[in-house]
């Protein structure tokens, strides 16, 4: 079908083999880059890549990306990290004749295919601060990735920064142009809203939190601190009064044990809930039953939970390190993420104080419309559009 101009548009490939089985945040930034994708763009054709199967059907099924006019989706089979891909990717890309290939996130063919790269880098941890996760493959081998990254960012047409910290750091660790480097924040969706109080109570009773809830969501690696949330709650409950009880809403990582053991030694096992990995709609319902979101995070390329907490009417108390000044403005509650009782004094102040938790939610959820997916999509499509037009 060609569009009013008579031409057939572009051909854009997104790398949709980010999104695994269980979406974490860069999958879900891929997911709702594909959806609004779909949506907005009448004009170029797409090739959306999957290397699960699984993941693929379900994708398509819920984006209707399947049939759908000027989208074809395909499974290659090999990974992002296969060094196989690094020689038949390309190939691929040239087959198809595509014009522009966008990774969301920081791996892509270094062999060229004739078109257009981007990249979108969420964070340079590994690069930066190696020891933030000491038993990551990424810094075991920190020479060979540090090699691969330099050799992307210069091979990039365009690299997407979810913050400005991180365009600052992409710029100053990586080498890369300051003009390559455009910044386009992550979003939430409508989905994360307040629900009826009646939801609250279920998602209380199923973890058998009573009193106060802390909400942690994420991977416990070391970079994002849940040890010293788990030290304020430790600090609440010595005082007395109404107990803390501290939710972990995010998949274990055998790797770093470190938390696990504090909890145990200390005799906390009932005051820490390690939920696991929870899919969209259990997160959106544990959004809604905590009394505050807890993120003591010491570095985040932008920080998905407090967005998605905010977006639920859920006070946030978060680091004032790297971007997340960006995503809560004045909206929550700011601190030195290493400072055990400045954290344990916020997080009472939100427990016991009722008008400041509404103003903090009211706050939330006012900031939390200043970051949809759909804006997110919007700038990259008109990124795309400039880079296909030069």
């Amino acid at each position: 079908m060609k569009d009013l101009n008579g031409c057939h548009g572009m051909k854009i490939c997104i790398d949709a083999r980010w999104i695994g089985a269980k979406i974490a945040g860069i999958g879900r930034y891929t997911v709702y880059l594909l959806r609004y994708l779909a949506e907005l763009d009448g004009e170029n054709r797409y090739l959306a890549l999957f290397h699960d199967p699984a993941v693929r059907d379900a994708v398509c099924a819920e984006l209707g990306l399947s049939g759908r006019e000027r989208w074809e989706v395909r499974t290659v089979p090999y990974g992002v990290f296969s060094p196989r891909g690094q020689l038949l990717l390309p190939r691929l890309l040239r087959r198809e004749g595509v014009d522009l290939f966008h990774s969301t996130n920081f791996m892509a063919p270094l062999l060229r295919f004739g078109g257009k790269l981007v990249l979108t880098v969420h964070d340079i941890i590994p690069l930066k601060h190696p020891e933030f996760a000491p038993r990551s493959k990424k810094s075991r081998a920190y020479p060979i990735y540090r090699w691969l990254m330099r050799r992307l960012v210069a091979r990039a047409d365009l690299i997407s920064a979810d913050s400005e910290y991180s365009r600052r750091d992409i710029v100053e660790f990586l080498g890369a142009p300051p003009g390559k480097v455009r910044t386009i924040y992550l979003g939430v969706d409508p989905k994360y809203r307040p629900l009826p109080p009646t939801v609250r109570d279920e998602v209380r009773r199923k973890f058998g939190v009573r009193e106060r809830l802390a909400l942690f969501a994420g991977r416990a690696d070391p970079y994002k601190n849940l040890i010293t949330l788990v030290k304020a709650a430790e600090l609440l409950n010595r005082k007395g009064g109404p107990r803390c009880t501290v939710v972990v809403a995010g998949a274990e990582d055998p790797r770093y044990p470190e938390v696990g053991d504090y909890v145990r030694s200390a005799g906390m096992e009932k005051d820490v809930i390690f939920a696991g990995s929870q899919d969209e709609e259990a997160l959106i319902g544990l959004y809604n039953a905590a009394d505050v979101l807890v993120l003591p995070s010491l570095y985040e390329g932008f920080g998905l939970p407090p967005l998605e907490a905010m977006a639920c009417g859920t006070p946030v108390i978060c680091s004032d390190r790297t971007s997340l000044p960006e995503v809560v403005g004045d909206a929550g509650i700011l601190l030195d993420p290493l400072d055990t009782r400045a954290l344990a004094s916020a997080m009472e102040r939100v427990f016991t104080d009722a008008a400041l938790r509404d103003r903090m939610s009211r706050a939330g959820l006012e900031r939390a419309k200043l970051f949809p997916w759909r804006r997110t999509a919007e700038e990259t499509l008109a990124a795309y559009r400039e880079l296909l037009r030069s």
